[in-house]
C-alpha cells in the first residue's frame, strides 16, 4: 500500500473513533419512528435517552482528547494536504454544514409556504429554531472554554484552554466545533421531523444526514480548524438541543414562534418577478 493511501486510511480510522459515539445513538432514536400525537404532547423535554446520548458523547469526548494531537499531526501530512481531490471533498462537505444546511433550511421554509406545504414549512422551520438555539450554545461554550485552534498551537498542545478566551478572538474558540454543531443540529432535526411527518421515509434519510454531519467533522480536522474531541462536543450540543427544540414545539404547538412564522404566506407577484409575504398572526 502506498504512503499515501495508508495515511489517508489512518486518518479515516481515527475519524471513525471520533465519529462513531456521535452517531450511533442518535440513528437508533431516530428509526424508532414517530411517537402518537398524545404522547408526544406529554413528552419530557429531556428524557431518559437523551441523558444515555450525552452520557455517550461525554465519554466519547473524555476517550479521544489523549489522541487530539496525533490525530491533528497525522491529518496535516503534505500527502493528505496536497492530494486535491481530498481538499475539495472536505471544502464542499464544510460549505454544506455552514453555511449550506441554513441556507437549505430557509428555502425548504419558504418552499412550504409558497407552495402551501405545512409539512415542508414545518420541516424548514424546526431545522432554522434547531440551528440557532445549537449555535448560540456553542457560542456561549466557546467563549467559556477559550481553546485555542490547533493552527495556533501548531498542532502540539490540545491542552490550550483559558476562560473567558473566547468572547474576545475567533483564534481561541475551538471548543466545541461551530460547523459540525450546526450540521448535527440540522440532520438531528431534519431526522426527527422526516420520522414524524414520512415514517416511511426515515430508514432512507437518517443515516445520509448523520453521515453528511460525520464527514463535516472530518473536514474541520482536516483543515486544522479543529481538534478530534471539538468534533464530538459539536455533534453532541447539536443533536441534543436540536432533540430539545424539536420535542418542545410538538408540546407546544400553539407556541409564539409557530404562531408567528409558519402561517405567514408567499406568492408572486402577478406579471412581476417580485415576491409578496402576507403574515397572519394568530394569539
Amino acid at each position: 500500500m502506498k504512503p499515501a493511501a495508508r495515511q489517508l486510511l489512518g486518518l479515516v480510522s481515527a475519524a471513525s473513533l471520533v465519529l462513531l459515539p456521535a452517531t450511533v445513538p442518535t440513528l437508533a432514536y431516530a428509526q424508532q419512528g414517530a411517537p402518537d400525537s398524545a404522547a408526544a404532547l406529554h413528552a419530557s423535554i429531556f428524557t431518559g435517552r437523551d441523558a444515555i446520548t450525552a452520557a455517550v458523547f461525554l465519554l466519547g469526548t473524555a476517550a479521544i482528547m489523549p489522541l487530539d494531537r496525533h490525530i491533528a499531526i497525522e491529518s496535516q501530512r503534505p500527502s493528505l494536504q496536497n492530494n486535491s481531490a481530498l481538499s475539495h471533498t472536505t471544502t464542499a462537505f464544510r460549505v454544506l454544514g455552514e453555511p449550506g444546511s441554513i441556507a437549505i433550511a430557509g428555502a425548504t421554509y419558504i418552499y412550504g409556504r409558497t407552495e402551501n406545504s405545512p409539512r415542508s414549512a414545518e420541516l424548514g422551520l424546526r431545522t432554522i429554531e434547531s440551528i440557532g438555539a445549537a449555535g448560540l450554545t456553542a457560542l456561549l461554550i466557546k467563549g467559556i472554554a477559550g481553546r485555542a485552534r490547533p493552527y495556533v498551537v501548531s498542532d502540539t498542545n490540545p491542552h490550550d484552554y483559558q476562560f473567558g478566551r473566547g468572547f474576545h478572538d475567533d483564534k481561541y474558540t475551538s471548543f466545541p466545533s461551530g460547523h459540525v454543531t450546526t450540521a448535527f443540529a440540522a440532520a438531528s432535526a431534519v431526522s426527527q421531523e422526516i420520522s414524524y411527518l414520512w415514517p416511511h421515509a426515515s430508514h432512507l434519510w437518517t443515516p445520509i444526514l448523520f453521515t453528511s454531519a460525520s464527514i463535516v467533522g472530518v473536514a474541520r480536522v482536516y483543515e486544522d480548524k479543529h481538534w478530534a474531541s471539538d468534533v464530538i462536543a459539536g455533534a453532541a450540543v447539536g443533536t441534543l438541543v436540536s432533540r430539545v427544540v424539536v420535542r418542545y414545539a410538538r408540546a407546544h404547538p400553539r407556541n409564539a414562534i409557530d404562531r408567528l412564522l409558519l402561517p405567514v404566506g408567499v406568492s408572486q407577484v402577478q406579471g412581476s418577478r417580485a415576491m409578496a409575504f402576507t403574515w397572519n398572526y394568530q394569539w
